[in-house]
């Protein structure tokens, strides 16, 4: 049986979940623990496991659970697009969501570390909410689909604006393509039964 390992907040979690639940396979989430998560070479979630094959990327999950499926991932080039800028904009909020940094005025005081690049960890901060309010503005020019079926792209889209959004990383307000897609999204099963608190 397909085993994920995982916690249910995480975003790339949720995205394998919903892939699960789509696919009609028999699987189960298993929370990760401090025992569990040493079969995961990079020591991060989520993980899935197959008789004797474990993957440990999200994109390849998701990609290996519509294969065995026999559903399609990212089949058009703008659908693979749209899921690696919203990968990298949640790579990027997860990073800073991490660093546990009110604003970049409170990184002053920190040392900059050895690097050959003069590395700030206060102009580190700022780049990275540069980087996520640029790819925020680039999501929302996407055309997005407003009713199921959803594709992974829109998929992994939704995880993180829902998971950025209660972290508050992100704010999409006036962002009318992204505050309807969101809105339409989070009314459809897969999604909402994937919800961190249920």
């Amino acid at each position: 049986m397909i085993k994920l390992y995982g916690v249910r907040t995480s975003p790339y979690v949720r995205h394998a979940r919903i892939a699960l639940a789509e696919s009609g396979l028999q699987w189960q989430l298993e929370q990760v623990t401090s025992e569990t998560i040493i079969k995961s070479p990079t020591r991060r979630v989520p993980f899935l496991t197959d008789g004797e094959l474990i993957l440990t990327d999200s994109s390849v999950i998701v990609r290996y659970i519509r294969e065995k499926a026999g559903q399609p991932f990212l089949e058009k080039i703008t659908d693979h697009e749209l899921f690696a800028l919203s990968t990298s904009v949640l790579d990027t909020a997860v990073n800073v969501f991490l660093m546990n940094v009110a604003n970049s005025a409170d990184l002053e005081a920190i040392a900059s570390g050895p690097s050959t690049i003069g590395f700030s960890p206060r102009s580190y901060f700022e780049s990275q909410q540069a980087r996520i309010g640029s790819g925020i503005q680039g999501l929302n020019d996407f055309k997005l689909s407003h009713a199921q079926p959803y594709n992974d792209g829109e998929i992994r889209l939704a995880c993180l604006l829902d998971w950025a959004i209660y972290r508050g990383t992100i704010d999409i307000s006036g962002l009318e393509s992204l505050e309807r897609f969101l809105g339409g999204i989070r009314d459809w099963a897969p999604f909402t039964e994937t919800a961190p608190n249920i």
